[in-house]
């Protein structure tokens, strides 16, 4: 799927200040990654965070080394005490800047569903990670917020693509495990607002069908399939 980066860019820029309110759905699944990666931390660990929003990852490594990478300048001013140990780019997370053996773990929580093509950005991970070492990540699949299927939010990715693409690019998954949490509101225009508000309005297509029909037709919860992955990388 092709996306719009500029205007991904600039909706996660305007939610930047509600964001952590909001996106408690996002916090409790990246605090549960960084729960699944502790076995594989090490104290001098260089990590590198895709899609690191409001640091939410960072915010519970302590004083591990590292790099967060987010599209929005806006996203990653929001920690303003940023401490040394922890370094914020701004950059597209499929054009990175850094050199191949750079990092001992990449993570990513609810961020790689904005991927346009898994194999090949998956291949520059693998690239991108030390001999044996780990990429984990969790994001929405595929059926999640269908609810709002009427106003073209993007489609997600599969269990099977995502499976596929890493086992293309030389992972070998430790592990896997998928789950589904609702969210409910009081009205579907709340749950729409509830996606503007984390930046996450940003459908595959820049224009959203907003005749009232569609209002109709659309629920008034989201449902997320999210899955969690921790895969290793395979020497070759």
């Amino acid at each position: 799927m092709i996306f719009n980066k500029n205007l991904i860019a600039k909706n996660f820029s305007r939610g930047a200040k509600t964001y952590d309110e909001a996106a408690q759905v996002q916090l409790f699944e990246a605090k549960e990654l960084v729960a699944l990666i502790s076995p594989y931390l090490k104290k001098d660990s260089q990590i590198l965070d895709l899609g690191s929003g409001t640091s939410f990852i960072a915010k519970q490594l302590g004083s591990h080394e590292i790099t967060e990478v987010d599209i929005s300048v806006e996203m990653l001013n929001s920690w303003r005490d940023r401490p040394s140990n922890v370094k914020a780019i701004q950059a597209d997370f499929e054009n990175l800047p850094f050199a191949e053996n750079s990092f001992d773990l990449i993570i990513s929580s609810f961020a790689l569903h904005w991927i346009s093509d898994f194999e090949k950005n998956f291949l520059r991970f693998f690239s991108l990670l030390k001999p044996s070492g780990i990429f984990a990540f969790c994001l929405p699949t595929q059926g999640s917020i269908e609810e709002l299927a009427a106003f073209n939010i993007n489609e997600f990715p599969s269990n099977s693509l995502i499976k596929n693409a890493l086992k293309k690019s030389g992972f070998n998954e430790k592990f896997f495990a998928q789950k589904t949490i609702q969210q409910n509101f009081r009205t579907n225009r709340e749950a729409l607002r509830f996606l503007k508000k984390i930046g996450a309005n940003s459908p595959a297509k820049t224009k959203l069908p907003l005749k009232g029909s569609a209002y109709k037709n659309a629920g008034n919860s989201l449902s997320w399939h999210i899955s969690h992955f921790i895969c290793i990388k395979n020497d070759r």
